[in-house]
């Protein structure tokens, strides 16, 4: 195996010089800021026509990155930083600290991946990566249309359209740290319906970070269809398998030494879902037309979680839990548009009913650790009263929202929204102790007012936005711990501008947005971390883009956010930390990538990562320094193949894709860092066997 894997890193660096001398250098495509979008406001709009900073990943910026993780692509991105924590699991920063908090809605073609109250800091393993053709990344409140969780920001995957050829293709991706990455994807056309599939099977085992071996499977299967010229619409599988073992952090001990060993020998997180929908769309005129969704999402989440392994005043003695969370959603999204010709405006109204039935179970267990090679070497189920968890919940959440988009001249538009949610929670509690069973009503307006003007080079808008989150299913009706908790809202103020220079673009946004009744995770002594609300929070900074071709040859991409994330009037264990940085935030990060296109079948791209530092503690008493990480891809086609060679943390930078520390406690067990990837050698190699064009 290693003398394979030494044989084809040689051919992929030699493979693209040779081919240098050989084709002729062939220009720089340019992603043009008149790409046509449809997370905005749930139809297709121009992109500098609406009022909010919205990215977009096209097929062709995905496509040179050939990314096994969804992180690779977010984190190119302004003011976007998608740290993973091992095994496709990960956390999130949008116009936020970094943080497992459901701050984020995840959307699949314009619909949540999972209902509201059930948030995972997970979320994205749900997602099939080799399905996705564009992703789109509205930052900021976008509750207006979207509802609870669009707070910090909104990741809309989105899936190719109805093919127009006949297209088969197979590929593998493998890597030094045991990882091995096969696709499949097929797409039939036709001339009334087109199907598209999508295979991916993906594992890692033995890899130089300890206890990090994983297995997912993931498939998608989706027919377009046109019925009676009128009637357009799909039907769409998702199917999901993932069981992977669960790193966790290492102390400051560890960190220190740069130890790619592990705390852990038995956490982990196994996962099952599908996700069932029919799409239907009716043109009742050239100015109207009605678009339904229904949809059913089946998901199956069981763990025996390092992040709730708990200390006791025995070194040797600690406490966890198995648990299993299960849900059934069904879903029913209705969309009308309308267009007046005579005010040269459209206006979009809207209904969305989710019912969802959940249920959790968890079992106490007892954790022995061996102190000598610091590490959790067993556990047991303790043999009376293990049961500490056993509830079910119905969740409704109703919703209807009205979008109004108006123009005043012919560079001048006004586009408002205003949505109302109700979130009804029937939680029942099987057990004699814990969280009483009840009803929880949480309601709320939900405003968003925009103005967009442009010229022929540039551009701005304006952007007052309100989001709302009420508090987590299992942030609530917790039978261990039981917090009081309050909704969560947040008043957004901002302000951005483009403007189009020879070869390039420059686009920022400038932002406030303010929080009360924030939820945030904290530290407890015997290492738990638990939600409270804090009284107020304030996060403020900009974020840029710039894109030039300096010629036929070369284009840079930066991207980077400048921001801060305060306390306001917050007290927390007795100590006043208000006006002190949140944490896990930092001040600055950014995104360099410099692309080469050499000629019409070789690509390269050098790209470089920075984060600053940030404090480690709520008292800002203990900082982290942040960290430099530099990627190299090389990509080369010939016929019907397609090879790659990758090179990602190319100097082996030792860090922390995150890392917290508990002030009111004090030793090695105060610190918990999260380890970022060790230098990581992959290739690659893609079959297209069919693509071959069509009359339809």
């Amino acid at each position: 195996m290693q003398i394979h894997f030494k044989f084809f890193l040689f051919l992929s660096l030699f493979t693209p010089f040779l081919a240098l001398s050989q084709v002729k250098p062939t220009q720089l495509s340019d992603s043009s800021l008149q790409t046509v979008i449809v997370t905005a406001n749930k139809s297709k709009e121009k992109r500098i026509e609406s009022p909010i900073a919205i990215s977009v990943l096209g097929k062709q910026q995905i496509q040179e990155a050939k990314a096994v993780r969804i992180d690779f692509l977010l984190n190119k991105v302004s003011g976007v930083f998608m740290p993973t924590i091992g095994n496709e699991q990960h956390m999130m920063s949008i116009r936020q600290p970094v943080s497992l908090k459901g701050l984020y809605l995840y959307l699949e073609d314009g619909l949540p991946i999972r209902t509201s109250g059930l948030f995972s800091n997970n979320a994205l393993i749900e997602i099939n990566t080799t399905a996705i053709q564009q992703i789109e990344v509205i930052k900021g409140p976008a509750s207006a249309l979207y509802g609870a969780e669009a707070i910090g920001g909104v990741v809309n995957f989105i899936h190719a359209p109805r093919p127009t050829s006949d297209q088969l293709s197979i590929s593998n991706h493998i890597n030094n740290n045991g990882l091995l990455k096969t696709d499949l994807s097929w797409n039939k056309a036709g001339k009334k319906a087109g199907w598209s599939v999508n295979l991916s099977q993906i594992g890692q085992k033995n890899g130089q970070l300890e206890y990090s071996d994983f297995t997912k499977t993931a498939l998608s299967l989706k027919r377009d269809f046109t019925f009676k010229e009128k009637w357009t619409g799909y039907q769409q599988i998702q199917y999901i398998h993932y069981d992977g073992q669960m790193t966790g952090t290492v102390d400051s001990l560890k960190f220190q030494a740069r130890n790619y060993s592990t705390q852990q020998s038995f956490t982990y997180r196994k996962l099952d879902l599908v996700r069932i929908r029919q799409n239907l769309s009716y043109v009742w005129s050239a100015t109207q037309k009605t678009t339904v969704n229904l949809l059913y999402r089946g998901n199956t989440m069981g763990q025996n979680p390092a992040y709730l392994i708990a200390a006791s005043s025995n070194p040797t003695k600690f406490r966890g839990q198995i648990n299993s969370n299960r849900f059934d959603a069904y879903v029913f999204d209705l969309q009308h548009q309308m267009n007046l010709k005579k005010l040269k405006s459209k206006i979009l109204i809207g209904g969305y009913l989710d019912v969802t039935q959940q249920g959790l179970v968890a079992n106490y267990i007892d954790i022995f650790k061996d102190t000598n090679i610091n590490k959790f070497t067993s556990y047991t189920r303790r043999p009376i009263d293990s049961l500490i968890t056993n509830y079910r919940t119905t969740i409704y959440n109703k919703a209807v929202y009205l979008n109004w988009i108006q123009p005043i001249t012919n560079r001048l538009r006004v586009n408002a929204t205003l949505r109302y949610d109700q979130f009804n929670y029937q939680f029942k509690n099987k057990l004699a102790i814990g969280t009483p069973s009840s009803n929880n009503l949480f309601t709320n307006w939900a405003p968003k007012l925009g103005l967009t003007y442009n010229q022929l080079n540039w551009g701005g808008y304006l952007n007052f936005s309100n989001g709302f989150v009420p508090p987590q299913i299992t942030e609530i009706y917790n039978a261990i711990r039981v917090p009081y908790l309050l909704p969560q809202s947040f008043s957004n103020y901002e302000i951005g501008a483009w403007i189009s220079i020879p070869n390039g673009y420059i686009e920022w946004s400038l932002y406030q947005l303010n929080g009360r009744n924030e939820i945030i995770s904290v530290r407890q002594a015997d290492g738990v971390n638990l939600n409270q609300n804090t009284g107020q929070t304030k996060h403020y900074g900009i974020e840029y883009q710039v894109k030039y071709n300096f010629s036929k040859l070369i284009q840079i991409n930066f991207n980077g956010s400048n921001a801060k994330h305060l306390y306001v009037n917050t007290i927390l264990k007795g100590v006043d930390i208000s006006n002190k940085e949140m944490v896990a935030a930092p001040r600055f990060f950014s995104n360099l990538t410099i692309l080469s296109q050499w000629n019409s079948a070789i690509s390269s791209s050098i790209e470089w990562q920075h984060q600053s530092g940030y404090f480690m503690d709520e008292i800002n008493a203990t900082r982290y320094t942040g960290f430099d990480v530099l990627n190299l891809r090389v990509n080369y086609s010939i016929k019907k193949h397609e090879f790659w060679f990758q090179c990602l943390n190319l100097t082996d930078q030792f860090y922390a894709s995150m890392a917290t520390k508990n002030f009111s406690v004090r030793g090695t067990n105060a610190y918990a860092y999260y380890l970022g990837d060790n230098r990581t050698l992959a290739i690659g190699w893609r079959w297209n066997l069919i693509n071959s064009r069509r009359q339809l």
